[in-house]
């Protein structure tokens, strides 16, 4: 029975593989004419292209794991159903069970391969990969928007004009409120720099307002004790999906110590924790398309149903996310109850095959 389960799972791991490689590819072209608009821009150079792609690749692997796995898992044991070797293993005494438990070990494989992609390897190569295509596009290492970046720390609302890569800031404002939401300070400096658990401000300029007027000291350095640290800067700079699950614990703490709205990023980690589980369904859901209704429907057939199904889940995932966020859904009901809906869908199809 152990050389029969390896057997299956490598047939299903081998046709996960070719399938994530030719998405994948398609997937590269596209993004790869797409950066095309941007050669020539600064010193974006096709060599630049390339580097930046590579660097996004796990991005796209993670993002087609469900697809690939349910479309991997189809292709897999239909091939070994069309070529009568699944016939032959239940009239040797194998079960539909059985069959079931050596899909399940390529469903826990890919599982660790997208908590590995999506935890690990992706945030770092995304962070690289912004960098490259900034300094590229714009000869800076630096992230700014057009408004800048807007913190709050208790009283003091904090806004940084420019994050550089360094973990400096460039340009900051330090508005202080008292109790009764009044402002009482404005602190402006050129530059900070995170040195012994706080920030040294250079080139300090602080307006201080009281009853009897505005008090206007400078400085050339100051200490500013705060919340924020390097370690949650690329939060604060990098969309929340694109973050490891840890780094978004540390920054809804921070938000909710601040009495700020954690739902996109709540949101965010929900989505990540049942990333793996889902990869996991869809493998589950393999099943079905080869001893259920479609046993008798061409290999095209189940490829089709099966592209049908991912691309289902795909949407409806992604579409109810952004309906929850709206309309103030819990977070981790939005992002888990696709996956619920289509395990249970799995789990009926599975009780259904004889």
């Amino acid at each position: 029975m152990k050389i029969l389960s390896r057997y299956i799972a490598s047939h299903i791991l081998s046709s996960t593989f070719i399938v994530l490689l030719v998405l994948l590819g398609l997937y590269t072209f596209m993004d790869f004419v797409a950066e095309l608009d941007d050669l020539g821009k600064g010193q974006y150079q096709l060599l630049d292209i390339i580097t930046y792609l590579a660097l996004t690749m796990p991005k796209r692997i993670y993002e087609l794991l469900p697809v690939v796995a349910l479309l991997g898992s189809v292709i897999g044991l239909g091939n070994l159903a069309s070529q009568s070797e699944l016939v032959a293993m239940r009239a040797a005494g194998i079960s539909i069970k059985d069959i079931n438990k050596s899909v399940m070990v390529v469903a826990a494989i890919l599982v660790l391969l997208a908590i590995v992609v999506g935890e690990v390897i992706r945030p770092l190569t995304e962070e690289h990969a912004r960098e490259l295509q900034s300094v590229a596009q714009t000869g800076t290492v630096g992230t700014r928007s057009e408004y800048g970046f807007w913190t709050r720390d208790g009283n003091h609302f904090n806004h940084i004009e420019r994050i550089n890569s360094d973990g400096t800031f460039t340009n900051i404002a330090i508005y202080e409120f008292d109790g009764a939401n009044r402002l009482r300070a404005l602190t402006k400096a050129s530059s900070a720099k995170y040195e012994d658990d706080s920030w040294i401000l250079n080139d300090v300029v602080q307006s201080t307002i009281d009853e009897h007027g505005v008090k206007v000291n400078s400085t050339t350095h100051a200490r500013w004790k705060s919340q924020l640290n390097p370690g949650m800067l690329n939060v604060v700079v990098v969309p929340p999906e694109f973050l490891a699950v840890w780094n978004l614990l540390d920054y809804i703490s921070f938000l909710r110590t601040n009495h700020q709205s954690v739902a996109q990023y709540e949101l965010a980690f929900w989505s990540k924790v049942m990333m793996p589980l889902s990869t996991a369904v869809m493998v589950l859901l393999a099943v079905p398309f080869i001893f259920g209704p479609l046993r008798s429907t061409p290999i095209g057939g189940r490829i089709l149903a099966g592209v049908l199904i991912g691309l289902g889940f795909y949407l409806f995932n992604q579409s109810f996310q952004h309906i929850g966020l709206v309309f103030g859904i819990l977070p981790w009901l939005a992002a888990s109850l696709p996956t619920i809906l289509f395990a249970g869908l799995a789990w009926w199809m599975n009780k259904r095959v004889k």
